[in-house]
């Protein structure tokens, strides 16, 4: 595992820096996540804007230690302007492919580095199938490939599903983006990695030709698409309690005076308005 190279510190740092401020400040959180509405608005900005904020520090962190694992000898590999080029083309392709999916649903909301991280991951897979990977609770190592392979079947798995709160489109848009451009900027791997590109690459083209001409085919769901939240989501919950706790403040204070209000009442106006 290679230490950051300079864009992946700067992305994270960046990402830090966002994610940061934008806790902070509720506005400029809503301001920078992608919402199908405001995507229809023509707000095209928030494609990339909502890939460097979070849900939390926990969200945050995953997406950043990932790209500390892989970014490193990727950035090495490609250089740095190709690896800037797939990690923002990722991150768009990821938030497009989340937002076809979630087209008829205007207040779908999501935010998180997901779909950027996930082409970083895809290309690194593509550019060394070989390298070894292990999981936190599995006592042994086990090929890169197979973690892609099973990467993107469990996200067509989930997609139709929709159970577990993770945003599987904006992961597998990502992902697929990644394996194409790192194709484009390193043909040779075609012939080097040649199993390893067809084990990725045909359940995900035909994934995306039934997400196309077939997506009922997907909806396992009782919902359909669209119905339920992401993990980049979940502050919609959170949002929702806040604003249904204001309105039970405003009316107190509209039919009781200010004055009754407690300190709890209060300092939740201060806190979060």
């Amino acid at each position: 595992m290679h230490s950051l190279e300079t864009a992946g510190f700067l992305i994270l740092g960046l990402t830090a820096l966002t994610t940061y401020l934008a806790f902070q400040d509720r506005q400029r959180f809503e301001a920078m996540l992608l919402r199908v509405a405001d995507l229809k608005a023509g707000q095209y900005y928030r494609l990339f804007t909502s890939g460097f904020i979070h849900v939390d520090w926990t969200h945050f962190f995953f997406n950043m230690f990932s790209l500390y694992i892989f970014a490193g000898s990727l950035e090495d590999s490609l250089g740095m302007l190709n690896f800037v080029l797939i990690y923002f083309s990722s991150m768009a392709a990821g938030s497009l492919l989340a937002w076809f999916y979630h087209q008829n649903n205007p207040e779908y909301r999501a935010v998180g580095a997901s779909g950027a991280i996930s082409g970083i991951i895809f290309s690194a897979i593509v550019m060394e199938p070989g390298m070894e990977l292990s999981m936190f609770f599995l006592p042994f190592f086990f090929p890169a490939w197979i973690y892609g392979l099973g990467f993107i079947l469990y996200s067509i798995y989930g997609i139709g599903k929709q159970h577990d709160n993770i945003g599987h489109e904006a992961h597998l848009g990502g992902a697929l983006a990644g394996l194409l451009l790192t194709l484009l900027l390193e043909p040779q791997v075609m012939q080097t990695n040649t199993m390893t590109i067809i084990y990725l690459a045909v359940p995900s083209l035909v994934f995306l030709i039934i997400l196309f001409f077939r997506p009922q085919l997907l909806q396992w769901n009782t919902g359909g698409p669209g119905q339920s939240m992401t993990i980049d989501d979940r502050y919609r919950a959170r949002r929702a309690d806040q604003e249904e706790e204001l309105n039970r403040i405003l009316d107190k204070v509209k039919h009781s005076g200010p004055e009754t209000l407690t300190d709890q009442e209060r300092q939740f106006l201060r806190d979060h308005y």
